[in-house]
């Protein structure tokens, strides 16, 4: 019987490790594949939720921003209008509103934030609250200043008119119970032998000037005795008078006048005849010659009369 002889390829062997290696890389890789693809998909989806909570946070934090600015310029339009009230109240108010900003900034606890945030609504509220009930007590106190004041411009008025109607009363009586001098008669004239007065209107030979007049009957005029003043002013304004002193002067409603000539006449509050006499002292010039005629009081009259 014939034995055949069984050959055994030696890459047969070596054929088949390689086949099997091959497969495990390509398990392996395809492991991998499938690792990194789940670790890809995790770590997306993990980088969105962060993206997205942070987009939250910041949106929450946008908001809270905005609610604080608003409480912030609330109050303060509200401090426009009542600064002066608020002043000591400034300091808590800004105190927690920057205690917030730094809790907003630094991204703290939403609802930390967001009870600070209401406790600081609930005292600008109160504040804000106070200050209307300020307020309307003010414009109480307002209406009634006003009212107060238009009253205290009406007594004005009624005292202002009063102090007119006393005035123009006691100009009225201060006229009445004044003193006049009417029927006034200048005579101007020379003395001739025995005494005899010749009267003459030609400057050169007048050597006196005699006023006569009537004082007024009044009886409302205190009676006593009353000084008579006559004052003659010749064409060039000088007045006629003895010296410059005192002693030939009187005061007038606070004016220091001089005189010509002075004489004391009792008054009973009936017409009284009084006469009053110049006598020359220098030649007389011609022209127009005034007189006027006063007591301490009063202006009693004026005239004029002409030498040639």
């Amino acid at each position: 019987m014939e034995t055949k002889e069984i050959k055994v390829d030696p890459n047969q062997g070596s054929g088949k490790k390689k086949e099997k290696i091959y497969r495990t890389v390509v398990l392996i890789l395809g492991a991998l594949v499938i690792l990194f693809g789940v670790l890809w998909f995790t770590t997306r989806q993990s980088l969105h939720e962060v993206v997205k909570e942070r987009e939250i946070v910041a949106e929450r934090n946008y908001n809270l921003q905005l609610e604080l600015d608003s409480l912030i310029d609330d109050y303060h339009n509200t401090r426009l209008e009542y600064d002066s009230i608020l002043a000591d109240k400034d300091s808590i108010i800004h105190a927690n509103a920057e205690e917030i900003q730094n809790l907003i900034a630094r991204q703290a606890d939403y609802y930390r934030i967001r009870r600070q945030l209401n406790q600081l609504r609930d005292i600008t509220q109160q504040y804000v609250h106070e200050m209307d009930s300020l307020y309307q007590v003010n414009e109480v106190l307002r209406a009634e200043n006003v009212q107060m004041r238009e009253e205290i411009q009406q007594v004005q008025r009624r005292s202002t008119a009063l102090a007119e109607d006393k005035q123009v009363l006691e100009t009225k009586v201060e006229a009445a119970s004044g003193l006049r001098a009417y029927e006034i008669e200048v005579t101007p004239f020379r003395i001739r032998g025995r005494g005899r007065e010749h009267e003459t209107d030609r400057a050169r030979r007048v050597e006196q000037v005699r006023v006569c007049f009537v004082v007024g009957e009044n009886p409302i005029t205190p009676a006593g005795e009353y000084n008579a003043y006559m004052r003659i002013a010749d064409p060039n304004g000088n007045i006629l008078r003895v010296s410059d002193g005192l002693s030939h002067a009187f005061v007038h409603h606070g004016d220091t006048l001089q005189f010509s000539a002075r004489e004391t006449f009792t008054y009973a509050n009936r017409a009284t005849n009084k006469c009053l006499t110049w006598e020359r002292m220098a030649e007389f010039e011609a022209g127009t010659y005034s007189i006027a005629l006063f007591t301490d009081e009063f202006r009693l009259g004026e005239t004029a009369f002409t030498l040639r």
